[in-house]
Protein backbone atom coordinates (compact mmCIF):
# COMPACT_ATOMS: atom_id res chain seq x y z
CA UNK A 1 0.00 0.00 0.00
CA UNK A 2 1.32 3.05 -1.13
CA UNK A 3 1.59 5.94 2.39
CA UNK A 4 2.37 9.09 0.39
CA UNK A 5 1.22 10.15 -3.28
CA UNK A 6 2.68 13.29 -4.79
CA UNK A 7 2.03 14.57 -7.86
CA UNK A 8 3.20 17.86 -9.92
CA UNK A 9 4.07 19.65 -6.75
CA UNK A 10 5.53 22.87 -7.18
CA UNK A 11 6.30 25.72 -4.18
CA UNK A 12 7.24 29.31 -5.42
CA UNK A 13 8.74 32.08 -3.46
CA UNK A 14 7.86 35.08 -5.72
CA UNK A 15 9.57 33.92 -8.79
CA UNK A 16 12.34 31.91 -6.87
CA UNK A 17 11.06 28.00 -7.70
CA UNK A 18 11.64 26.18 -4.16
CA UNK A 19 10.04 22.91 -5.57
CA UNK A 20 9.39 22.30 -9.06
CA UNK A 21 6.93 19.45 -10.34
CA UNK A 22 8.09 16.75 -8.13
CA UNK A 23 6.71 13.07 -8.10
CA UNK A 24 7.15 10.76 -5.55
CA UNK A 25 5.58 7.40 -4.04
CA UNK A 26 6.70 6.16 -1.05
CA UNK A 27 5.24 2.73 0.45
CA UNK A 28 4.63 1.25 3.73
CA UNK A 29 7.82 0.12 5.36
CA UNK A 30 9.50 2.56 3.16
CA UNK A 31 12.88 4.21 4.09
CA UNK A 32 13.48 7.39 1.98
CA UNK A 33 16.05 9.71 2.15
CA UNK A 34 16.30 12.81 0.45
CA UNK A 35 20.11 14.46 -0.54
CA UNK A 36 20.63 17.44 -1.47
CA UNK A 37 22.66 20.41 -1.26
CA UNK A 38 21.63 23.36 1.03
CA UNK A 39 18.52 24.94 -1.02
CA UNK A 40 18.20 22.41 -2.60
CA UNK A 41 14.32 22.07 -1.31
CA UNK A 42 14.40 19.36 1.06
CA UNK A 43 13.03 21.17 3.98
CA UNK A 44 10.68 23.00 2.02
CA UNK A 45 9.09 19.38 0.62
CA UNK A 46 9.26 17.96 4.24
CA UNK A 47 7.23 21.57 5.31
CA UNK A 48 4.74 21.24 2.06
CA UNK A 49 3.81 16.98 3.27
CA UNK A 50 3.53 18.12 6.77
CA UNK A 51 0.77 21.25 5.71
CA UNK A 52 3.49 24.08 7.14
CA UNK A 53 3.64 25.13 3.93
CA UNK A 54 0.74 25.36 1.13
CA UNK A 55 1.29 24.27 -2.34
CA UNK A 56 2.01 26.42 -5.21
CA UNK A 57 0.43 23.53 -7.21
CA UNK A 58 0.21 19.68 -7.16
CA UNK A 59 -1.45 17.57 -4.98
CA UNK A 60 -0.34 15.48 -1.46
CA UNK A 61 -2.31 12.20 -0.48
CA UNK A 62 -1.30 10.69 2.74
CA UNK A 63 -3.19 7.04 2.91
CA UNK A 64 -5.83 8.04 0.27
CA UNK A 65 -6.22 11.18 2.22
CA UNK A 66 -5.94 14.26 0.42
CA UNK A 67 -3.89 17.11 2.36
CA UNK A 68 -5.87 19.92 0.13
CA UNK A 69 -9.30 18.56 0.58
CA UNK A 70 -8.72 16.95 4.53
CA UNK A 71 -6.20 17.91 5.68
CA UNK A 72 -6.63 17.83 9.80
CA UNK A 73 -7.22 14.21 9.32
CA UNK A 74 -3.91 13.76 6.76
CA UNK A 75 -2.51 15.35 9.59
CA UNK A 76 -2.94 12.98 12.07
CA UNK A 77 -1.03 10.20 10.12
CA UNK A 78 1.94 12.44 10.65
CA UNK A 79 4.93 12.98 12.88
CA UNK A 80 6.80 15.70 11.53
CA UNK A 81 10.51 16.63 13.13
CA UNK A 82 12.58 19.47 11.84
CA UNK A 83 16.09 20.24 11.84
CA UNK A 84 16.06 22.68 14.98
CA UNK A 85 13.69 20.42 17.50
CA UNK A 86 11.47 23.04 19.27
CA UNK A 87 10.20 22.34 22.63
CA UNK A 88 7.91 25.03 25.14
CA UNK A 89 10.93 26.80 26.86
CA UNK A 90 9.05 26.46 30.03
CA UNK A 91 8.01 22.75 29.68
CA UNK A 92 9.68 20.38 30.95
CA UNK A 93 10.59 17.25 28.67
CA UNK A 94 8.09 15.41 29.77
CA UNK A 95 5.31 18.04 29.63
CA UNK A 96 6.01 18.80 26.26
CA UNK A 97 5.61 14.98 25.75
CA UNK A 98 2.17 14.49 27.64
CA UNK A 99 1.24 18.13 25.93
CA UNK A 100 1.75 16.53 21.78
CA UNK A 101 0.08 13.41 23.06
CA UNK A 102 -2.88 14.74 24.15
CA UNK A 103 -3.25 16.33 20.76
CA UNK A 104 -2.89 12.93 19.43
CA UNK A 105 -5.83 11.71 21.88
CA UNK A 106 -2.26 9.68 23.32
CA UNK A 107 -3.39 8.71 27.55
CA UNK A 108 -0.18 8.73 28.67
CA UNK A 109 -1.21 7.40 31.30
CA UNK A 110 -1.94 3.98 29.36
CA UNK A 111 1.53 4.23 27.86
CA UNK A 112 3.80 5.37 31.74
CA UNK A 113 6.15 1.44 30.87
CA UNK A 114 6.68 2.48 26.94
CA UNK A 115 7.59 6.05 27.95
CA UNK A 116 9.82 4.92 30.48
CA UNK A 117 11.16 1.98 28.22
CA UNK A 118 12.47 4.85 26.07
CA UNK A 119 14.00 6.96 28.85
CA UNK A 120 16.24 4.32 29.23
CA UNK A 121 16.89 3.65 26.11
CA UNK A 122 17.54 7.22 25.01
CA UNK A 123 19.74 7.18 28.60
CA UNK A 124 17.04 10.35 29.09
CA UNK A 125 17.96 11.45 33.42
CA UNK A 126 15.82 13.44 36.00
CA UNK A 127 16.59 16.34 33.50
CA UNK A 128 13.73 15.13 31.60
CA UNK A 129 11.20 17.17 34.34
CA UNK A 130 13.70 20.17 34.27
CA UNK A 131 12.44 23.74 32.12
CA UNK A 132 13.52 23.05 28.24
CA UNK A 133 14.93 26.07 28.27
CA UNK A 134 17.91 24.55 30.22
CA UNK A 135 18.15 21.96 27.33
CA UNK A 136 21.18 21.53 24.55
CA UNK A 137 20.22 20.87 21.73
CA UNK A 138 21.51 16.93 21.94
CA UNK A 139 19.24 16.95 24.94
CA UNK A 140 16.18 18.41 22.91
CA UNK A 141 16.86 15.98 20.28
CA UNK A 142 16.42 12.91 22.45
CA UNK A 143 13.25 14.48 24.00
CA UNK A 144 11.68 14.98 20.45
CA UNK A 145 12.54 11.21 19.55
CA UNK A 146 11.12 9.96 22.51
CA UNK A 147 7.67 11.13 21.20
CA UNK A 148 8.26 10.34 18.15
CA UNK A 149 8.40 6.89 18.87
CA UNK A 150 5.91 7.20 21.24
CA UNK A 151 3.52 8.14 18.82
CA UNK A 152 4.20 5.61 16.58
CA UNK A 153 2.59 7.40 13.47
CA UNK A 154 2.17 6.07 9.67
CA UNK A 155 4.63 8.62 7.98
CA UNK A 156 7.56 10.21 9.35
CA UNK A 157 8.86 13.12 8.09
CA UNK A 158 12.53 13.82 9.57
CA UNK A 159 14.80 16.98 8.95
CA UNK A 160 18.71 15.77 10.02
CA UNK A 161 17.19 13.10 12.57
CA UNK A 162 21.61 12.87 13.86
CA UNK A 163 22.42 16.41 14.58
CA UNK A 164 23.42 16.89 18.04
CA UNK A 165 23.43 13.06 18.73
CA UNK A 166 26.25 11.59 20.47
CA UNK A 167 27.82 8.46 18.30
CA UNK A 168 25.74 5.67 20.98
CA UNK A 169 22.43 7.69 20.46
CA UNK A 170 23.00 7.60 16.93
CA UNK A 171 23.24 4.32 16.82
CA UNK A 172 20.09 3.96 19.22
CA UNK A 173 18.17 5.91 16.49
CA UNK A 174 18.97 3.95 13.57
CA UNK A 175 18.16 0.37 15.21
CA UNK A 176 14.54 2.32 16.19
CA UNK A 177 13.90 3.15 12.41
CA UNK A 178 14.64 -0.28 11.70
CA UNK A 179 12.26 -1.41 13.79
CA UNK A 180 9.50 1.15 12.29
CA UNK A 181 10.16 0.22 8.91
CA UNK A 182 9.26 -3.75 10.59
CA UNK A 183 6.39 -2.26 12.02
CA UNK A 184 5.17 -1.08 8.24
CA UNK A 185 6.03 2.72 9.18
CA UNK A 186 7.08 5.41 6.34
CA UNK A 187 10.17 7.37 6.78
CA UNK A 188 11.17 10.27 4.97
CA UNK A 189 14.37 11.40 5.99
CA UNK A 190 16.21 14.42 4.25
CA UNK A 191 20.03 14.39 5.40
CA UNK A 192 23.64 15.37 5.02
CA UNK A 193 24.84 12.32 6.29
CA UNK A 194 26.05 10.45 3.46
CA UNK A 195 26.76 7.24 5.46
CA UNK A 196 23.62 7.34 7.03
CA UNK A 197 21.99 7.80 4.36
CA UNK A 198 23.88 4.38 2.66
CA UNK A 199 23.24 2.35 6.20
CA UNK A 200 19.70 3.22 6.37
CA UNK A 201 17.89 3.53 2.92
CA UNK A 202 15.39 1.66 1.18
CA UNK A 203 15.62 4.09 -1.52
CA UNK A 204 17.38 7.15 -2.23
CA UNK A 205 16.49 10.80 -4.01
CA UNK A 206 18.60 13.60 -4.95
CA UNK A 207 16.61 17.04 -5.50
CA UNK A 208 18.82 19.90 -6.36
CA UNK A 209 17.49 23.17 -7.40
CA UNK A 210 13.43 22.13 -6.37
CA UNK A 211 14.36 19.11 -8.76
CA UNK A 212 14.21 15.75 -8.15
CA UNK A 213 15.93 14.29 -10.87
CA UNK A 214 17.48 10.71 -9.39
CA UNK A 215 15.81 8.33 -6.98
CA UNK A 216 16.72 4.87 -6.75
CA UNK A 217 17.85 2.04 -4.30
CA UNK A 218 22.22 2.84 -4.08
CA UNK A 219 22.68 -0.27 -6.91
CA UNK A 220 20.81 1.72 -9.27
CA UNK A 221 22.23 5.10 -8.70
CA UNK A 222 25.72 3.30 -8.64
CA UNK A 223 24.82 2.45 -12.40
CA UNK A 224 23.46 5.73 -13.54
CA UNK A 225 26.50 7.57 -12.03
CA UNK A 226 28.93 4.84 -13.05
CA UNK A 227 30.72 5.13 -9.55
CA UNK A 228 30.61 2.80 -6.31
CA UNK A 229 31.37 5.31 -3.36
CA UNK A 230 28.15 6.40 -1.49
CA UNK A 231 30.16 9.98 -1.48
CA UNK A 232 31.24 9.63 -5.51
CA UNK A 233 27.88 8.62 -6.18
CA UNK A 234 26.15 11.70 -4.55
CA UNK A 235 28.44 14.61 -6.16
CA UNK A 236 28.31 12.92 -9.93
CA UNK A 237 24.40 13.24 -9.42
CA UNK A 238 24.04 16.54 -7.76
CA UNK A 239 26.63 18.18 -10.27
CA UNK A 240 24.64 16.43 -13.04
CA UNK A 241 20.71 18.03 -11.30
CA UNK A 242 23.27 21.80 -11.23
CA UNK A 243 24.24 21.05 -15.34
Amino acid sequence: MKTLIIKDLKKLYGNIIAVNNLHLELHEGEIFVLLGPNGAGKTTTLKLIAGLLRPTAGSITIKDVDTGSNPLTAKSYISYIPDEPFIYRKLTGREFISFTAGIRNLNLNNHKQRLEELFTRFEIGNWIDDFSENYSHGMKQKVIMCQLFLLNSDLILIDEPLVGLDPKTSKTVREMFRDLKIKKKTLLISTHTLSFAQEIADRIGIISHGNLKFTGNLEELAQVSGKKDIEAIYLKLSEETSE
